[in-house]
């Protein structure tokens, strides 16, 4: 896998901690809610940043014609180092 496409890094300076996760396909909708996952999982979210998120988090997929074919929703737990 080269390239930057799909790539994100977050940090958190107050926490003096950072991630980077990369998307095999560069989508950005699967790459924000990793993302958004991630951080939640890492304790970095409160209960109202949670809420706001969620919608980028978890989501129906709709075709062109407004049908529900699918969903979003993160399946990996993160693991200690």
């Amino acid at each position: 896998m080269a390239g930057a496409d799909g790539v994100q890094v977050v940090g958190s300076r107050s926490r003096g901690e950072a991630f980077a996760l990369k998307v095999m396909d560069g989508s950005m909708v699967a790459q924000v809610a990793a993302a958004v996952e991630v951080m939640d999982q890492l304790g970095w979210l409160d209960a109202g940043q949670r809420e706001a998120l969620a919608p980028r988090r978890l989501g129906r997929i709709s075709n062109a014609r407004g049908l529900e074919v699918g969903g979003r929703r993160a399946v990996f737990r993160l693991q200690p180092a």
